[in-house]
């Protein structure tokens, strides 16, 4: 998952690089497409661009702002374009390596530069102009030498992360123009043709990249998937390595297409129009009977890894679709809240601009017309900007022209930075913004420690303490560490981005893998080690992820001269050396996915295989495979698999059982493996829930081998207890998915789950503005909820036994410093919800439950009284009626000696009984405070005497009962 960490990054376009180009290039070669007839004639519409204006920015040869940007499919190479130029970008070290320049001719003839976009293998730009034409540029090394500018690390300086690559050997060359007669409205870019949508008439043309005039043309009216023919297209959007699109067009309908060339189609001529019959497609947002002007799409983003499509509208809202279970079916899942925080309630509709998937798919970068850009996690959660900020305010408070608006997005390469065009045309500025994100890999691992790992661009943040803090403190967000640990230069300047990271059962060694190679670290020595070899560490990669077994680092890799797929297992004590490497395991496909629990070891592999191995012991590795099966029953594509846990438990007979936890497509299954008399293993399995982001298994703090499953589904947190303990897999499979769990919701996002603390820690953004230059400050507030009241209460209501379970799970947090604060919870929430209806003590009542199960615990007075003062006085009634009479309490703490309660108990008897009744308990409670000589509380109880009777009489006589009963 993905912050907003630090401060955006101002990247500039200077004037001193736009220069008129001496070459001319450009005015050579033109290529005029025939125009497409049609009943309608738009052609003084193409014309409409003002060439008077552009002969007056010729003449004044002023520079002028960015007008669009793009990246590359890899993040890694970056086009912007402004109205005269084109610049090429290069990520790691972030630069302008190449730029064009047009000739005032060539502004003059065709217009001002509009829109750039990348051929999908990064070898082409091509850039539309005011006038309709397509400028193909090629993007093409210099030399033979590789990169010409090669940096290296020094005694004086240190290189940043991923700039040991140096710069690429890189220059656009122009190559020809393109003449649309028929005027662009949208255009993508396929392997071999760019698809271009046009306004007059309404077409989609596929023209080669290679710039042959063998163009396929088609008109919207002959494609028969079309609800409606006399549209056309606004937006066109590809689904990553796949020629599968999405239309958004002018009737605010969205359609997924296809294309398949048929024989007629391969044998036409050049710019023939084709009759319809190689495009095809559905409609999967859009009212057939039409729909409101505002939820019309304007732009579309697809999301391979989770099978999602989101279309932003015209009126401000996000709603995304996922794969249904049959083949070209697409089901509405959810809609982004990006109305529902404060600062937008009343506001125009702001219309969507850009939508941007992050690589991994776990994020969704959204941008507006006049609102600051956002950031989603995959099935809903705001992580960027949080909902409680003031926008509107902020957007007064600070100069970063980027929160004002957006007109482009993207993610860079490693997502590690959201780039963001501004809503100002006129500057030559865009911005990076810097992310911290959380690795999937590291959140469902069971420990001793809490597993939280942040990645930033140079460093990891390692939660620390926080377990260890003192369990009769309170809770305070303020008290959890983060560590910094920066990755050493030497290693991440060739190797970043970090992609996989690990911490050890015991949260003392750290692992990490980057682009090549690996590297780990001792959080108490706070050592690294790296490979000695520089050729022996840039030889393989890390695919799968890393785990630890004991002092045993296991990592799956991929040799790159051979590419060969191996399973490795490195001592932490060794120098890390392919001649010290303790053992290997060929595989035939690359492994996904690795986890380890105790001395079992799961192994996921590309071919849609799970392998399952017996570790040994730490001081003797004997790495055997116990059985291996095929998931694809329930892993439809292996990039759908983003987690695979492993879980053993032991029955009361003795008997060992696996449990297998899968996170496939957002779904969570259970997973069995039963041995056949052949010896084959057959996997029983069933799924639990779906919509699932992260998913946590956590030991109880009380019981070693009972086992608890949390699972985030964007919006709420779900809790399934008793998962794998004696028969749990058996209810799991039947009927425990329905039943057996509880559901919270979370005002940030979780990253750990703490049972022993009854709490659970998250991440929430924050915004500062750093005076006098009023920037914008990125943080991330750790944050804590409370769960122990949630259990309790889905205890005490749906449990026969509820009361007797609720105190075995409770007793073993009552020396918690806030466990009487859950308790007040639990009533509280418990009395708001059933005041209203006034059920008392009839059936399916829970207060008195509660209430019983309250006695139970030295906390209960405390509780009551706690309670009564933080609600309405209007409740006061119907909860002494089912707790007693507030007297009677009063006088439960005097018995026990509970002074200071019943001081507490003093404020509710003034408001519910007459003044001599109060004034004489309050002389009674004043007197065993004298005796017990709790001279703080004796001038407590003074001051309330003071204030019931601002005349002074009722503290006179009461002091002078006092002296007489002491006397």
């Amino acid at each position: 998952m993905y912050w907003a960490t630090g401060s955006a990054r101002v990247l500039a376009v200077e004037p001193s690089l736009l220069k008129p180009s001496s070459d001319g290039e450009d005015e050579e070669l033109e290529l005029v497409l025939p125009v497409i007839t049609s009943g309608q004639d738009h052609g003084t519409d193409i014309e409409a661009n003002s060439q008077k204006g552009i002969m007056s920015r010729v003449v004044k040869g002023a520079g002028s702002g960015i007008v669009d940007m793009a990246r590359n499919e890899q993040g890694s190479l970056w086009a912007t374009i402004t109205r005269e130029s084109i610049q090429l970008w290069v990520h790691r070290p972030v630069g302008v390596i190449a730029k064009v320049v047009r000739t005032p001719k060539s502004l003059l003839d065709h217009g001002a530069n509009l829109k750039v976009m990348w051929k999908p293998d990064s070898t082409m730009l091509v850039v539309v102009t005011e006038q309709s034409f397509l400028h193909l540029y090629k993007i093409a090394p210099q030399g033979n030498d590789g990169a010409s500018y090669q940096l290296t690390n020094s005694k004086s300086y240190a290189l940043g992360p991923g700039e040991g690559i140096g710069f690429p050997d890189l220059t656009i060359k122009f190559k020809m123009t393109i003449k649309m007669d028929a005027g662009v409205s949208s255009m993508v870019g396929l392997d071999s043709d760019i698809v271009v949508a046009t306004v007059n008439p309404p077409a989609v043309q596929l023209i080669p990249w290679v710039g042959k005039v063998d163009v396929k043309t088609c008109l919207i009216r002959h494609m028969s998937f079309l609800l409606d023919k006399s549209v056309m297209i606004v937006a066109m959007s590809r689904f990553p390595k796949s020629t599968t699109q999405t239309w958004c067009m002018s009737d605010g309908k969205a359609y997924i297409v296809y294309y398949t060339p048929n024989s007629s189609d391969t044998a036409s001529p050049s710019s023939v129009s084709s009759n319809g019959e190689s495009w095809y497609g559905f409609c999967f947002h859009g009212n057939p009977e039409g729909f409101d002007r505002q939820d019309a799409g304007v732009v579309a983003a697809s999301n391979p890894e989770y099978s999602l499509l989101a279309i932003g509208t015209r009126g401000g809202d996000v709603r995304i679709f996922k794969s249904g279970e049959h083949a070209g079916q697409w089901v509405f899942s959810h809609k982004l809240a990006l109305k529902e925080s404060q600062s937008y309630v009343g506001g125009p509709p702001d219309r969507i601009i850009s939508l941007a998937w992050n690589s991994d798919g776990s994020a969704l970068a959204v941008g507006q017309e006049s609102r600051c850009p956002s950031i989603w996690s995959v099935y809903g959660r705001r992580l960027f900007p949080s909902g409680s900020h003031d926008i509107p305010s902020l957007k007064k408070a600070t100069e970063d022209p980027y929160l004002q608006g957006s007109r482009a997005l993207f993610w860079s390469a490693g997502n590690m930075d959201l780039i963001v065009l501004s809503s100002d045309d006129s500057s030559s500025n865009f911005y990076a913004i810097p992310c911290a994100k959380a690795l999937s890999s590291v959140q469902n691992q069971l420990s001793s420690a809490p597993q939280c790992l942040l990645h930033l661009n140079d460093r990891l943040l390692v939660y620390s303490e926080g377990h260890r803090q003192d369990v009769t403190s309170t809770i305070n967000p303020d008290t959890f560490v983060w560590n910094n640990v920066m990755v050493p230069p030497v290693y991440l300047s060739d190797n970043w981005p970090i992609r996989y990271s690990c911490l050890s059962q015991d949260g003392h060694y750290l692992a990490i893998a980057g682009r090549r190679g690996l590297a780990h670290y001792n959080l108490h020595s706070c050592r690294w080690r790296l490979f000695g070899n520089w050729a022996q560490e840039q030889s393989f990669r890390v695919q799968g992820g890393l785990a630890w077994f004991k002092n045993i680092l296991i990592a799956g890799c991929e040799t790159i001269q051979e590419h060969k797929f191996e399973l490795r297992l490195y001592q932490r004590e060794n120098n890390l050396d392919n001649n010290d490497i303790l053992f290997t395991e060929q595989f035939e496909s690359r492994i996904m996915h690795i986890s380890v629990w105790r001395s079992s070891l799961l192994v996921y592999t590309a071919n849609n295989t799970l392998y399952c191995y017996s570790l040994g012991t730490a001081k003797r590795i004997d790495l055997q495979l116990v059985w291996k099966t095929s998931l694809q029953d329930i892993v439809e594509s292996p990039t759908l698999l983003k987690s695979v846990s492993i879980l053993t438990t032991e029955g009361a007979n003795g008997d060992v059982a696996t449990h297998i936890t899968l996170l496939v497509d957002g779904k969570i299954y259970f997973l069995r493996p039963e041995f056949l008399a052949d010896g084959n293993v057959r996997l029983s399995f069933r799924q639990i829930t779906d919509k699932v982001e992260y998913y946590w298994i956590t030991r109880s703090a009380h019981d070693a081998n009972d086992f608890s499953l949390w699972a985030f589904n964007g919006t709420t947190l779900k809790m399934w207890w008793h998962v794998f303990g004696p028969g749990g897999s058996e209810r799991s499979l039947a009927a425990f998915a329905k039943h057996n769990f509880l559901e919270m919701d979370i005002e940030f996002y979780p990253l750990a789950i703490l049972p022993e603390r009854g709490i659970v820690l998250g991440l929430e953004p924050e915004i500062a503005i750093h005076k006098p230059k009023s920037l914008a400050m990125f943080k991330m507030a750790t944050k804590t909820h409370l769960f122990l009241q949630t259990i309790l209460r889905h205890l005490l209501t749906h449990n026969a036994d509820g009361e007797w379970e609720a105190y075995e799970f409770a007793k073993h947090y009552q020396e918690l410093g806030y466990f009487g604060h859950a308790l007040e919870i639990l009533l509280h929430n418990v009395l708001e919800d059933e005041a209203e209806s006034d059920i008392g003590f009839e059936e399916g009542a829970v207060l008195p439950r509660v209430v019983s199960f309250l006695q139970q615990f030295p906390h209960y007075l405390d509780v009551i009284v706690s309670c009564a003062r933080k609600t309405e006085v209007a409740l006061w009634e119907y909860l002494f009626t089912i707790v007693g009479a507030p007297k009677d309490l009063f006088e439960q703490c005097l018995a026990a000696d509970q002074l200071k309660t019943a001081t507490s108990y003093l404020l509710i008897l003034h408001t519910l009984e007459p003044l001599q009744t109060t004034s004489q308990d309050t002389v009674r409670l004043l007197e065993m405070t004298l005796q017990a000589q709790d001279f703080e509380l004796c001038k407590e109880l003074v001051r309330f005497l003071n204030s019931i009777d601002s005349t002074g009489a009722t503290l006179q006589q009461a002091l002078s009962m006092v002296t007489i009963s002491g006397a």
